[in-house]
């Protein structure tokens, strides 16, 4: 059972910092000046900032998705980490949008909170750098409520939450991550652009894709195919001249490339001193470069700059097709607007707006 109220207008959220009339590449070396380990929230499963408050405004892709009977909520944003208010059993939390996690994640902190109880497993931890020494768990929430809809019994893995917290614990404890799978399940629409989040109770509308799509071009966004590999999102992509696929990611704050793969492309850089940190791994120190190009799909990139890291092959492999060489992150999705359709899986994305 999945309800929807018809209007998303009533939702009020902490109005979220914008970040759009920066360049990329400043933007990038001023995030990595922080002193903070850098979150990137990718997860391998078996099957199975302040400011005023305020209603969100409906853009015109948004007016007219929810007019095809969607419902949703805003989310907002810290430090690059998408937060998506919610109401689980009854007690308010928060899950982080997290497109790179197959599955909807409860950190085993939260479990109390929300009443829920863990059902143990033998299945080891797997995240972005690697395997690590946890097993995952298993629960189910009973009635998950985020703006103005109800979903009913959804079921997610339960970890430990990666570094207690690490920089967003000035603002509290994230519960666990809002995964790919209901993403794909509820045909979700999501527009980080106008930090909205909307989903249809029945499931997919693949109807809606070439009316989003006549939106979305008229206002000079560009289309990028996506495909799913191993249980994760990938994209066709471009770095400094060398063709590869990258892992589309919004829980990952910085896209991030496989040191690998950086010596292929010829990518130089140098050592920051700070470190990345994936769930069930220990941190893994980051090199940062900066390059003249780089290519999503048919959209261009211009002065790109990217962490590199040693990412976990395995993962990246993905059903035996061509590997993911990292992870498109969440400054580039942000700072380009970045609207996901689910339906017919498209990422949209326009230029940095001046």
């Amino acid at each position: 059972m999945r309800t929807c109220r018809s209007n998303v207008r009533g939702v009020q959220v902490r109005r979220p910092l914008g970040i759009d009339r920066v360049s990329s590449s400043d933007y990038f070396h001023a995030f990595m000046r922080r002193p903070a380990l850098v979150p990137i929230l990718f997860l391998a499963l078996a099957p199975f900032p302040s400011g005023a408050r305020g209603a969100v405004a409906l853009t015109a892709l948004d007016q007219y998705v929810v007019g095809h009977g969607y419902g949703g909520a805003q989310f907002i944003l810290h430090q690059n980490a998408y937060r998506l208010p919610i109401i689980a059993n009854g007690k308010a939390g928060d899950l982080t949008i997290d497109t790179g996690a197959p599955t909807s994640v409860i950190f085993k902190a939260a479990l109390k909170k929300f009443g829920l109880t863990r059902e143990g497993t033998d299945m080891a931890v797997h995240g972005a750098f690697g395997k690590g020494s946890e097993k995952l768990g298993l629960t189910s929430v009973h009635q998950l409520a985020m703006g103005n809809c109800t979903l009913m019994n959804v079921k997610a893995v339960v970890v430990s939450d990666p570094g207690g917290g690490g920089i967003y614990r000035m603002y509290g404890l994230s519960d666990g991550l809002f995964g790919l799978r209901e993403m794909l399940k509820y045909g979700a629409v999501l527009n980080i652009s106008n930090h909205l989040l909307m989903v249809h109770p029945g499931g997919q509308m693949k109807g809606i894709s070439g009316g989003i799509r006549a939106i979305l071009t008229k206002q000079g966004y560009t289309p990028v195919d996506l495909t799913i590999t191993g249980g994760h999102l990938h994209v066709a992509a471009v770095v400094n001249g060398v063709p590869c696929r990258l892992l589309v990611d919004t829980g990952a704050s910085l896209t991030v490339l496989d040191r690998q793969f950086a010596r292929k492309a010829r990518l130089g850089g140098y050592d920051t001193g700070h470190y990345a940190r994936g769930i069930g791994t220990k941190a893994r120190p980051i090199r940062v470069s900066q390059f003249p190009e780089l290519k999503v799909g048919d959209f261009l990139i211009r002065n790109a700059a990217v962490t590199i890291s040693d990412l976990d092959a395995e993962l990246l492999g993905g059903d035996g097709k061509a590997p993911a060489v990292g992870l498109l992150g969440a400054e580039y999705l942000g700072l380009h607007g970045a609207v996901f359709d689910f339906n017919n899986g498209t990422l949209y994305l326009r230029p940095q707006k001046s």
